[in-house]
């Protein structure tokens, strides 16, 4: 018997047709005998056809054929898991992000007696600012909510590289699956809230590298999964960050409220003395330059190119803009005599800008 003809890889996929065929030659190469499952969520690249390419010299390579109306990574994931027919498994990304070489060391965790070998990404600069401000974010949010229900938990809660056993996954699938968030994108947390409480948890650091092709997944719906899968306090923040970072309606209403709150608490620190005309001007002020402003972020976040120079450019261009915008209006009622009324309304529309742009620049899709 090979070293490897008791574990199966299962590849998720969507759009990985500049990987795929990459990553299946390289497991097969390091790993002889091993068994490998593409779980394919309906890609539009050619991803399918070049597996069918691949597996039709290779007989232990296999491609799963997916319900198109049942589409997510957590579905993918454990429709491939419930496939798999060897004692062990892996889950990893095909884009290179998880290095192949590393699955020797998943192996090794579980044949030693591990019930669940999990990934722990160690160097996670190939992340963008946002992107690893979010993976702390998540996973203290996920580690919390295990801690709370005394479930086994990991160092990365968020890992997508991990490994297991085949009979105990496959049953936790079977007992909890439809309590999974099937359409989200974190199954490791799902697993970790099902799997028994005895569950032996080992981990492997490993180094997170960039994708050698094609585009992050990362975007607001995964955020929005992962607050959903931590019980119905978790769905009503769902609920809550949907509407205050994402829903451009509610951007416009968050930013303006903090703005003005802002503006009149520092103006009252100030003791500067303020009538109704004033009020009236500055809150008209502020609703036409933010509506401006929301809808230019919107734009600029979403068009064109993302680096981060052309990003900043993009962001000091909207809040000058936004800022001439708003000081405009302000003087069609007001002269310059109320300079010392303005400075308040300067770092308010400042508070509001940031906090317009930050959530702008969180992908929607």
């Amino acid at each position: 018997m090979s070293l490897f003809e008791d574990l199966t890889v299962v590849l998720p996929t969507y759009n990985e047709g500049g990987n795929i065929q990459h990553m299946l030659a390289t497991l097969t190469e390091l790993y002889p005998g091993i068994s490998v499952l593409v779980a394919d969520d309906n890609s539009r690249d050619g991803t399918q056809q070049k597996v069918g390419e691949f597996s039709a010299t290779n007989a232990r390579v296999r491609l799963l054929n997916r319900d198109p109306n049942d589409r997510g990574l957590t579905a993918s994931i454990m429709e491939g898991l419930m496939n798999v027919s060897t004692p062990y498994y892996v889950v990893m990304d095909a884009d290179f992000q998880h290095p192949p070489e590393y699955v020797r060391e998943l192996h090794a965790r579980l044949k030693g007696g591990a019930d669940l070998a999990v990934g722990v990404r160690e160097d996670k600069n190939s992340l963008g600012l946002g992107r690893k401000l979010a993976s702390v974010g998540a996973h203290a949010l996920a580690a919390a909510y295990l801690r709370v229900m005394r479930q086994p938990t990991s160092e990365d809660t968020m890992s997508g590289f991990f490994g297991g056993r085949t009979d105990i996954c496959q049953r936790t699938i079977s007992e909890a699956g439809d309590r999974f968030e099937r359409k989200g994108f974190k199954v490791l947390f799902d697993l970790l809230k099902y799997l028994p409480r005895n569950t032996r948890v080992e981990e492997v650091a490993f180094p997170f590298s960039m994708r050698r092709s094609g585009e992050s997944k990362l975007s607001s719906r995964v955020i929005l999964s992962i607050l959903r899968q931590c019980g119905l306090a978790g769905k009503a923040a769902a609920v809550a960050v949907n509407f205050l970072f994402i829903n451009m309606f509610g951007r416009f209403l968050s930013a303006l409220v903090l703005g003005l709150t802002f503006t009149f608490v520092f103006m009252g620190t100030l003791d500067v003395a303020y009538d109704d005309h004033f009020v009236t001007s500055t809150v008209l002020a502020f609703v036409l330059a933010l509506a401006y402003l929301v809808v230019a972020n919107k734009f600029m976040m979403t068009h064109g190119r993302r680096d981060k120079m052309i990003m900043g450019m993009k962001m000091v261009f909207t809040g000058f803009s936004g800022y001439l915008v708003n000081f405009y209006i302000f003087y069609m009622f007001f002269s310059d005599q109320y300079a010392v009324q303005t400075w308040p309304m300067f770092l308010g529309f400042g508070v509001a800008y940031l906090w317009n742009a930050f959530s702008s620049a969180i992908p929607e899709k």
